[in-house]
């Protein structure tokens, strides 16, 4: 059986869009890999945080028109995207348009503490072994977007990952689109635990658990006059070995074509306690809350 532990430093999150105000504080940068091999099957977790606090707000409001240069008229077009990936809490938002009329207001905060140590530890006995993995690099991403067109064309697409969790929208080739979305996605702690015989030549991996505490809310409502789609998932914890996946406990997609209005929320929730905690470090009021200080704005307040 071969073990392995790969640490390095690392800092990944990039935005870029017509920005009014953002804030950027950031240390401690983590990123952990470890794998355990056998003769037969390898299992392997990678995991990188940051001690980082983000704030960006962002308004645009205008007409997307030729422009004149050099004696040429340029073609009217708009294009922005924004991404966002810490600790595997991930978002990706991309809005392409055509000559029009846009608007469009968006805010993402992000907080996350990479302060506290992971650990892996790795025992053999009786010809099984046990590998547990603990991670206590919590984060908090919150993201709120409104959008309205009236043009050419418009397309706009945003996808919101937490640990193998998903939800997003691809709203395309609408002449008239309105769009307001929320997104919030947390994550408290995380444990993982591979089991499996250790005895050479025939060391076997068994069993594999991915056990992130976490929680996704996800949001939107939206007047589509093109191609809307929707997709969401929701993972199963124990591992397809064969494949080395984590496979999908519950997922869906709909896709509607013409003039809509849609509204639709996706909760997902879980919960893998090790040790009964004094503190949280993101505490919770009675209505659900997160209270961390983060200001008060339209669509960012967890249900």
């Amino acid at each position: 059986m071969i073990f392995n532990k790969i640490e390095t430093d690392r800092v990944c999150i990039v935005i870029a869009s017509l920005l009014l105000s953002v804030l950027i504080l950031s240390a401690n940068a983590e990123r952990i890999t470890t794998t355990v091999g056998t003769n037969n099957t390898d299992w392997s977790i990678a995991r990188q945080s940051d001690s980082i606090k983000f704030d960006y707000s962002q308004y645009v409001q205008g007409s997307i028109s030729p422009v004149e240069y050099r004696g040429r008229s340029l073609e009217p077009y708009h294009s922005s995207y924004e991404e966002v990936d810490v600790n595997d809490l991930r978002l990706r938002a991309r809005t392409s348009a055509r000559k029009g009329d846009y608007a469009s207001e968006g805010l993402i905060l992000l907080r996350a503490d990479s302060a506290n140590s992971s650990e892996f530890v790795l025992s053999i006995e009786n010809g099984t072994f046990i590998g547990e993995f603990v991670e206590e690099w919590p984060a908090i991403l919150r993201s709120s977007k409104s959008l309205r067109y009236s043009g050419l064309g418009i397309n706009s697409r945003e996808y919101a990952g937490n640990n193998l969790d998903y939800a997003g929208s691809s709203l395309l080739y609408n002449s008239e689109l309105s769009k307001d979305s929320g997104i919030d996605m947390l994550l408290t702690r995380m444990n993982a635990t591979v089991r499996g015989i250790s005895l050479s030549p025939n060391d076997t991996v068994l069993s594999a658990q991915f056990m992130p505490t976490k929680e996704t809310y996800y949001s939107i409502t939206t007047s589509s006059t093109g191609i809307a789609d929707f997709k969401y998932g929701f993972f199963s914890p124990n591992a397809g070995l064969k494949k080395s996946i984590y496979p999908m406990a519950s997922e869906g997609e709909e896709r509607y074509y013409g003039d809509y209005n849609i509204s639709r929320s996706i909760h997902m929730k879980s919960d893998f306690p090790r040790y009964e905690e004094e503190d949280d470090w993101i505490s919770c009021c009675s209505a659900g809350v997160y209270e961390i200080g983060l200001p008060e704005f339209k669509g960012l307040s967890l249900p």
